[in-house]
Protein backbone atom coordinates (compact mmCIF):
# COMPACT_ATOMS: atom_id res chain seq x y z
CA UNK A 1 0.00 0.00 0.00
CA UNK A 2 1.14 3.63 -0.94
CA UNK A 3 2.71 5.44 2.43
CA UNK A 4 0.10 7.94 3.36
CA UNK A 5 2.62 10.26 5.71
CA UNK A 6 1.97 13.78 5.07
CA UNK A 7 5.66 14.12 5.89
CA UNK A 8 7.28 12.06 3.20
CA UNK A 9 7.21 12.24 -0.50
CA UNK A 10 8.46 9.08 -2.38
CA UNK A 11 11.24 10.16 -4.75
CA UNK A 12 12.26 8.00 -7.95
CA UNK A 13 15.28 10.18 -9.23
CA UNK A 14 16.39 13.84 -8.63
CA UNK A 15 17.82 15.22 -12.24
CA UNK A 16 20.16 18.18 -11.94
CA UNK A 17 21.50 20.39 -14.93
CA UNK A 18 18.03 19.16 -16.78
CA UNK A 19 17.47 21.74 -19.93
CA UNK A 20 13.93 20.12 -21.25
CA UNK A 21 12.06 20.17 -18.42
CA UNK A 22 11.25 23.98 -18.20
CA UNK A 23 13.21 27.78 -18.70
CA UNK A 24 16.82 27.88 -17.88
CA UNK A 25 19.44 25.54 -15.42
CA UNK A 26 16.55 23.14 -13.80
CA UNK A 27 16.47 20.36 -11.14
CA UNK A 28 13.72 17.72 -11.96
CA UNK A 29 12.07 15.83 -8.80
CA UNK A 30 10.63 12.67 -10.40
CA UNK A 31 8.09 11.44 -7.87
CA UNK A 32 6.64 7.97 -7.96
CA UNK A 33 2.96 6.74 -8.46
CA UNK A 34 0.67 7.28 -11.29
CA UNK A 35 -3.32 7.86 -11.69
CA UNK A 36 -2.71 6.33 -15.25
CA UNK A 37 -1.48 3.48 -16.94
CA UNK A 38 -0.67 4.53 -20.14
CA UNK A 39 1.37 1.63 -22.45
CA UNK A 40 3.91 3.63 -24.03
CA UNK A 41 5.00 5.20 -20.73
CA UNK A 42 8.83 6.44 -20.85
CA UNK A 43 9.41 6.27 -17.27
CA UNK A 44 7.61 2.76 -15.97
CA UNK A 45 9.66 3.03 -12.40
CA UNK A 46 7.90 5.96 -11.57
CA UNK A 47 4.10 4.15 -12.00
CA UNK A 48 3.80 2.26 -8.94
CA UNK A 49 3.52 4.06 -5.79
CA UNK A 50 5.29 1.29 -3.70
CA UNK A 51 9.44 1.09 -3.92
CA UNK A 52 10.24 -1.47 -6.45
CA UNK A 53 13.28 -3.99 -6.94
CA UNK A 54 15.11 -3.81 -10.61
CA UNK A 55 18.05 -5.85 -12.18
CA UNK A 56 20.51 -4.31 -14.06
CA UNK A 57 24.43 -4.67 -14.76
CA UNK A 58 24.35 -7.74 -12.51
CA UNK A 59 22.97 -6.07 -9.04
CA UNK A 60 19.89 -4.88 -8.04
CA UNK A 61 18.94 -1.86 -7.20
CA UNK A 62 15.55 0.11 -5.55
CA UNK A 63 13.58 2.33 -7.63
CA UNK A 64 12.30 5.07 -4.96
CA UNK A 65 13.75 6.24 -1.71
CA UNK A 66 11.43 8.11 0.87
CA UNK A 67 12.23 12.10 1.60
CA UNK A 68 10.79 14.09 4.36
CA UNK A 69 10.51 17.96 2.96
CA UNK A 70 13.25 19.21 5.41
CA UNK A 71 15.35 16.57 3.16
CA UNK A 72 14.24 17.65 -0.68
CA UNK A 73 14.48 20.94 0.61
CA UNK A 74 17.96 20.29 1.72
CA UNK A 75 19.09 19.04 -1.41
CA UNK A 76 17.36 21.52 -3.72
CA UNK A 77 18.60 24.42 -2.11
CA UNK A 78 22.17 23.61 -3.23
CA UNK A 79 21.00 23.94 -7.30
CA UNK A 80 19.99 27.71 -6.52
CA UNK A 81 23.47 29.11 -7.85
CA UNK A 82 22.63 27.44 -10.88
CA UNK A 83 18.75 28.50 -11.58
CA UNK A 84 19.93 32.30 -10.89
CA UNK A 85 22.64 32.24 -12.88
CA UNK A 86 20.50 33.24 -15.73
CA UNK A 87 18.66 35.43 -14.17
CA UNK A 88 18.39 39.14 -14.83
CA UNK A 89 16.28 40.46 -11.79
CA UNK A 90 13.29 38.67 -11.93
CA UNK A 91 10.85 39.28 -9.14
CA UNK A 92 8.35 36.57 -8.12
CA UNK A 93 5.45 38.55 -9.46
CA UNK A 94 6.40 38.15 -12.88
CA UNK A 95 6.82 34.60 -13.13
CA UNK A 96 3.23 34.37 -14.16
CA UNK A 97 3.71 35.67 -18.25
CA UNK A 98 1.34 35.90 -20.84
CA UNK A 99 3.58 34.74 -23.98
CA UNK A 100 6.00 31.85 -25.50
CA UNK A 101 8.45 35.20 -25.88
CA UNK A 102 8.96 35.39 -22.06
CA UNK A 103 9.61 32.42 -21.58
CA UNK A 104 12.81 32.77 -22.53
CA UNK A 105 13.13 35.37 -19.92
CA UNK A 106 12.34 33.10 -16.70
CA UNK A 107 15.32 31.40 -14.92
CA UNK A 108 15.86 28.22 -13.74
CA UNK A 109 14.57 26.70 -11.35
CA UNK A 110 12.88 23.41 -9.87
CA UNK A 111 10.38 20.75 -11.89
CA UNK A 112 7.86 18.16 -10.29
CA UNK A 113 7.59 15.31 -13.00
CA UNK A 114 6.60 11.68 -12.23
CA UNK A 115 4.44 9.48 -12.35
CA UNK A 116 2.17 12.06 -12.01
CA UNK A 117 3.24 14.82 -9.46
CA UNK A 118 -0.18 15.83 -8.33
CA UNK A 119 -1.06 12.55 -6.40
CA UNK A 120 1.63 13.96 -3.55
CA UNK A 121 1.22 17.75 -3.91
CA UNK A 122 -0.56 18.10 -1.01
CA UNK A 123 2.21 16.50 1.29
CA UNK A 124 4.21 19.17 -0.62
CA UNK A 125 3.04 22.45 0.28
CA UNK A 126 5.66 23.41 3.63
CA UNK A 127 8.13 22.52 0.64
CA UNK A 128 6.42 24.49 -2.29
CA UNK A 129 6.36 27.23 0.42
CA UNK A 130 9.93 27.39 1.21
CA UNK A 131 11.28 27.27 -2.35
CA UNK A 132 8.75 30.36 -3.12
CA UNK A 133 9.92 32.03 -0.43
CA UNK A 134 13.64 31.59 -2.05
CA UNK A 135 12.05 33.05 -5.26
CA UNK A 136 12.46 30.23 -7.22
CA UNK A 137 10.46 29.16 -9.76
CA UNK A 138 8.61 25.89 -9.84
CA UNK A 139 7.16 24.02 -12.88
CA UNK A 140 5.56 20.68 -13.50
CA UNK A 141 4.73 18.42 -15.87
CA UNK A 142 1.03 16.82 -14.90
CA UNK A 143 -1.46 14.49 -16.42
CA UNK A 144 -4.14 16.37 -15.26
CA UNK A 145 -5.73 12.97 -13.83
CA UNK A 146 -6.06 13.91 -10.02
CA UNK A 147 -8.27 15.45 -7.58
CA UNK A 148 -9.62 18.87 -8.18
CA UNK A 149 -8.48 19.86 -4.44
CA UNK A 150 -4.81 18.76 -5.59
CA UNK A 151 -5.16 20.68 -8.87
CA UNK A 152 -5.87 23.28 -6.52
CA UNK A 153 -3.26 22.90 -4.25
CA UNK A 154 -1.05 23.19 -7.39
CA UNK A 155 -2.47 26.47 -8.38
CA UNK A 156 -1.56 28.00 -5.33
CA UNK A 157 2.20 27.05 -5.90
CA UNK A 158 3.26 26.27 -9.53
CA UNK A 159 4.68 28.70 -11.79
CA UNK A 160 4.06 27.01 -15.04
CA UNK A 161 2.24 23.75 -16.19
CA UNK A 162 3.05 21.53 -18.56
CA UNK A 163 0.01 19.51 -19.15
CA UNK A 164 -0.16 16.34 -21.69
CA UNK A 165 -3.25 15.92 -24.24
CA UNK A 166 -3.02 12.10 -24.27
CA UNK A 167 -6.61 10.79 -25.37
CA UNK A 168 -9.80 12.97 -26.07
CA UNK A 169 -12.31 10.45 -26.55
CA UNK A 170 -13.87 8.83 -23.38
CA UNK A 171 -14.06 4.90 -23.97
CA UNK A 172 -10.50 4.63 -25.35
CA UNK A 173 -9.16 7.22 -22.48
CA UNK A 174 -10.24 4.50 -19.54
CA UNK A 175 -9.95 1.21 -21.42
CA UNK A 176 -6.35 2.09 -23.02
CA UNK A 177 -4.63 4.66 -20.12
CA UNK A 178 -7.14 3.77 -16.88
CA UNK A 179 -7.98 7.60 -17.15
CA UNK A 180 -11.43 8.82 -16.29
CA UNK A 181 -11.88 11.78 -19.43
CA UNK A 182 -14.21 13.98 -17.40
CA UNK A 183 -11.94 14.54 -14.26
CA UNK A 184 -9.53 15.68 -17.36
CA UNK A 185 -11.52 17.86 -18.59
CA UNK A 186 -12.90 19.37 -15.58
CA UNK A 187 -9.15 20.32 -14.30
CA UNK A 188 -8.33 21.70 -17.92
CA UNK A 189 -11.27 23.74 -17.51
CA UNK A 190 -10.11 24.98 -13.94
CA UNK A 191 -6.21 25.64 -14.91
CA UNK A 192 -7.45 27.96 -17.71
CA UNK A 193 -9.59 29.86 -15.46
CA UNK A 194 -6.59 30.08 -12.88
CA UNK A 195 -4.09 32.23 -15.81
CA UNK A 196 -1.18 29.95 -15.05
CA UNK A 197 1.09 29.55 -17.81
CA UNK A 198 0.41 26.28 -19.90
CA UNK A 199 2.64 24.24 -22.17
CA UNK A 200 0.78 21.38 -23.73
CA UNK A 201 2.87 18.78 -24.17
CA UNK A 202 1.51 15.65 -27.04
CA UNK A 203 3.16 12.17 -26.73
CA UNK A 204 3.02 11.04 -30.72
CA UNK A 205 2.81 7.22 -29.99
CA UNK A 206 2.22 5.11 -33.43
CA UNK A 207 -0.66 3.17 -33.52
CA UNK A 208 -1.29 -1.08 -32.95
CA UNK A 209 -2.96 -2.32 -35.52
CA UNK A 210 -4.88 -4.77 -33.08
CA UNK A 211 -5.20 -2.98 -29.84
CA UNK A 212 -5.47 0.67 -31.03
CA UNK A 213 -3.48 1.94 -27.69
CA UNK A 214 -1.79 4.77 -29.51
CA UNK A 215 -2.66 8.46 -29.78
CA UNK A 216 -1.81 9.02 -33.59
CA UNK A 217 -5.10 8.08 -35.03
CA UNK A 218 -6.72 10.48 -37.19
CA UNK A 219 -10.28 10.74 -34.64
CA UNK A 220 -7.54 11.60 -31.75
CA UNK A 221 -5.67 14.08 -33.57
CA UNK A 222 -8.82 16.31 -34.39
CA UNK A 223 -10.25 16.03 -30.78
CA UNK A 224 -6.58 17.46 -29.71
CA UNK A 225 -6.19 20.12 -32.25
CA UNK A 226 -10.03 21.18 -31.65
CA UNK A 227 -9.18 20.73 -27.86
CA UNK A 228 -6.10 23.44 -27.68
CA UNK A 229 -8.25 25.43 -30.52
CA UNK A 230 -11.07 26.36 -27.54
CA UNK A 231 -8.31 26.34 -24.79
CA UNK A 232 -6.87 29.26 -26.52
CA UNK A 233 -9.83 32.01 -25.69
CA UNK A 234 -8.06 32.08 -21.85
CA UNK A 235 -5.37 33.24 -23.08
CA UNK A 236 -2.69 31.61 -20.97
CA UNK A 237 -1.59 28.36 -23.37
CA UNK A 238 2.09 29.37 -24.02
CA UNK A 239 2.76 26.84 -26.65
CA UNK A 240 2.74 23.19 -27.90
CA UNK A 241 5.01 20.56 -27.88
CA UNK A 242 4.63 17.59 -29.66
CA UNK A 243 6.49 14.45 -28.29
CA UNK A 244 7.84 12.12 -30.68
CA UNK A 245 7.96 8.19 -30.02
CA UNK A 246 10.95 6.88 -28.54
CA UNK A 247 12.23 3.78 -26.71
CA UNK A 248 14.43 5.14 -23.89
CA UNK A 249 12.78 3.79 -21.44
CA UNK A 250 13.21 -0.05 -22.44
CA UNK A 251 16.27 -0.34 -20.25
CA UNK A 252 14.11 0.69 -17.39
CA UNK A 253 11.30 -2.25 -18.45
CA UNK A 254 13.66 -4.34 -18.57
CA UNK A 255 15.01 -3.85 -15.68
CA UNK A 256 12.30 -4.26 -13.86
CA UNK A 257 11.12 -7.33 -15.56
CA UNK A 258 14.31 -8.46 -14.17
CA UNK A 259 14.02 -7.65 -10.84
CA UNK A 260 11.27 -9.49 -10.48
CA UNK A 261 8.18 -7.00 -11.92
CA UNK A 262 5.43 -8.11 -14.28
CA UNK A 263 5.55 -5.17 -16.10
CA UNK A 264 4.14 -5.26 -20.07
CA UNK A 265 7.09 -3.87 -22.22
CA UNK A 266 5.96 -2.09 -24.76
CA UNK A 267 6.21 -2.25 -28.57
CA UNK A 268 6.85 0.92 -30.47
CA UNK A 269 6.07 0.85 -33.72
CA UNK A 270 7.77 4.03 -35.05
CA UNK A 271 6.56 7.48 -35.99
CA UNK A 272 7.75 8.81 -39.09
CA UNK A 273 9.04 12.78 -39.24
CA UNK A 274 6.05 13.50 -41.82
CA UNK A 275 3.45 12.08 -39.75
CA UNK A 276 4.75 14.35 -37.36
CA UNK A 277 4.55 17.21 -39.34
CA UNK A 278 1.13 16.31 -40.79
CA UNK A 279 -0.28 16.69 -36.93
CA UNK A 280 1.59 19.89 -36.44
CA UNK A 281 -0.43 21.19 -39.32
CA UNK A 282 -3.03 20.12 -38.20
CA UNK A 283 -2.80 22.05 -35.24
CA UNK A 284 -2.03 25.32 -36.62
CA UNK A 285 -4.82 25.05 -38.99
CA UNK A 286 -7.44 24.32 -35.76
CA UNK A 287 -5.89 27.79 -34.21
CA UNK A 288 -7.78 31.08 -34.96
CA UNK A 289 -5.20 32.94 -36.27
CA UNK A 290 -5.49 35.95 -33.92
CA UNK A 291 -4.28 33.63 -31.56
CA UNK A 292 -1.58 31.70 -32.93
CA UNK A 293 1.13 29.89 -30.90
CA UNK A 294 4.33 27.65 -31.81
CA UNK A 295 3.75 24.28 -31.89
CA UNK A 296 7.08 23.23 -31.83
CA UNK A 297 8.15 19.12 -33.03
CA UNK A 298 10.57 17.71 -29.62
CA UNK A 299 12.89 14.82 -30.26
CA UNK A 300 14.40 12.94 -27.28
Amino acid sequence: MPDTSPKRLLVTNIQRFSLHDGPGIRTTVFLKGCSLRCPWCANPENISHNIEKYYKDGKYGEYGKWYSCDELYAELIKDVPFFRESEENTALNTYRITSFRQLKSLPGGVTFSGGEPLLQIKKMESLLERLRGENIHLAIETSLFSSKESLNAAIKYIDLFYVDIKLLEANRCLTTIKGDLETYKANLSALLSSGCPIVFRIPVISEDAEHKNGTLDESNQKLVAQMISESLHKGNVLKVELIKEHNLGLTKYQALKDGGSDVVIPQYHGVSDAQMESYRNLILAETPADKRMPVEICKI
